[in-house]
């Protein structure tokens, strides 16, 4: 995303929640972001965090990319290291991405990579056998090769930056299908217009939704899902379960530390959009 773009989602962004939640508050989370100021939320999610990296180190520890070295320094939420090194972020997610590879794991399409936790976890746990990861940021994109490098699996993971309707097509041309995960902060309703969404009807597609990015994101979600609809059967997810209690090295902490802990710092109830080919 580049700086332009970048200051034009953030100040969407802000009039979309000063009308959601009130200015005066908007305007103070902003504060606190600003001067990093920790919250007794932070504190608390903090204080879990020290401990499982003093128990583990960088290393996911449970699930099927058990073992996966993680990167210290983080391209996008520090926050994430705590499920991430549980082994549950996005559990949702991951369930639905270990569905769709015993169906066909040949190839994995991860838009929106970040630091790679699905593309280098795909890769690491050999869920997929060839991984294309996009990620737009070159921040983000020197997070991702050093994890893939860490982890041994560079060779079967190609970064690449914007993905458009043409890099899509080269992919889709080559490969005829694939399981694709988008995760792009509002530019999915930019990138899946109805040619996009018929060059991959014969793909498996996980999409995080953000109407609350965007303007008029509703009714933009709104017109994805009915193109969708032409093409696809498809159905809408979210997060439905925090299972803390199942973790031997929570169970010292706090009711309120472990839920928190669990927290992945969204502003709301997030849906996700998932996409397979009519049968």
């Amino acid at each position: 995303m580049s700086k332009k773009k970048n200051f034009l989602t953030r100040t969407q962004r802000f009039f979309i929640n000063a009308k959601q939640d009130g200015v005066i508050w908007t305007i103070s989370r902003i504060f606190l972001k600003i001067f990093k100021t920790p919250n007794e939320i932070e504190r608390k999610k903090i204080k879990v965090l020290n401990h499982l990296i003093q128990i583990h180190d960088y290393k996911v520890a449970h699930g099927i990319f058990k073992g996966m070295k993680l990167n210290k320094n983080l391209f996008w939420s520090k926050h994430d290291l705590i499920t991430h090194i549980l082994g549950v972020y996005e559990q949702h997610i991951l369930d639905q991405l270990i569905k769709f590879s015993n169906q066909d794991n040949e190839i994995f399409i991860d838009i929106g990579a970040a630091d790679g936790y699905f593309a280098v976890g795909s890769a690491f746990s050999k869920l997929f056998k060839k991984v294309y990861a996009f990620e737009i940021q070159k921040n983000g994109r020197e997070s991702l090769k050093f994890n893939a490098e860490a982890n041994l699996c560079d060779k079967n993971i190609i970064i690449n930056s914007e993905a458009n309707f043409n890099s899509l097509k080269n992919l889709i041309d080559k490969h005829s299908r694939a399981v694709v995960l988008i995760d792009i902060e509002g530019d999915e309703f930019k990138l899946l217009d109805f040619k996009t969404l018929n060059l991959l009807s014969n793909c498996k597609i996980i999409i995080e939704l953000h109407p609350e990015q965007v303007v008029d994101g509703l009714n933009k979600q709104k017109e994805l899902i009915n193109f969708s609809k032409k093409l696809f059967d498809i159905s809408l997810i979210k997060r439905e379960t925090y299972n803390p209690n199942v973790f031997e090295e929570l169970d010292h902490f706090t009711d309120e530390e472990r839920l928190i802990a669990f927290a992945e710092g969204r502003d709301n109830n997030m849906r996700w959009l998932i996409l397979e080919p009519k049968k």
